[in-house]
């Protein structure tokens, strides 16, 4: 077998003794620049190196949210708690309360914050200056229970009882019974000196 090979067209004379048969093969091919497949190489290997296959994932729960931000408590600063009974002669059961500072206004606000042996009712701050206001009106003259509920955002029937009988508590007192009936209020006679004395708590 002969090969001749020269530097820029390959021309391969091949002959082969094949049953006493000579063929002769001519192939022609074209060199490739030997700096042009090194290139080609060096891309490839570039690409391999900046596109690695085994990256690191960070696991990640299912569904993951953007966590929202806490809440800002406004009244973290509770600076009196209690309980009133509940105004039904029927049972003695409790009504409990928190008065707390609320940290930007400096304004004083009460809930109802619980209650016992059931019953549902608002959980909501209200401004103790705007429950004075409405209780102001109420001088020399019985009132119901009633006459509370425009203190309230929340619809709750319980929220204007609940809260009477917190306010008729020795905690705050500044109602009292009318009369003979449970459900009627007056003001307490010292009302102007509790009044003065809860609104201190600032």
């Amino acid at each position: 077998m002969s090969r001749k090979t020269n530097n820029t067209n390959k021309t391969a004379d091949i002959k082969v003794e094949d049953n006493n048969v000579d063929t002769t093969v001519i192939v022609d091919e074209t060199v490739t620049d030997n700096t042009s497949v090194e290139l080609t190489n060096e891309q490839v290997s570039d690409i391999a190196t900046d596109t690695p296959t085994d990256k690191v994932v960070e696991d990640k729960p299912a569904n993951d949210k953007q966590s929202e931000p806490e809440k800002h408590d406004h009244f973290s600063n509770i600076v009196l708690s209690g309980k009133g009974k509940k105004l039904s002669p029927k049972t003695t059961n409790h009504v409990f309360f928190d008065i707390a500072e609320h940290d930007e206004e400096g304004e004083l606000y009460i809930r109802l914050s619980g209650n016992e042996g059931g019953g549902l009712h608002s959980k909501e701050w209200i401004n103790l200056t705007t429950l004075i206001a409405i209780l102001d009106e109420q001088v020399d003259k019985p009132f119901k229970s009633t006459a509370l509920k425009p203190a309230f955002k929340g619809a709750s029937s319980n929220n204007a009882g609940f809260l009477a009988g917190v306010l008729r508590s020795d905690d705050i007192g500044l109602i009292v019974q009318s009369g003979t009936s449970v459900f009627l209020h007056v003001l307490a006679d010292d009302y102007e000196q509790k009044k003065a004395k809860l609104l201190a708590l600032t």
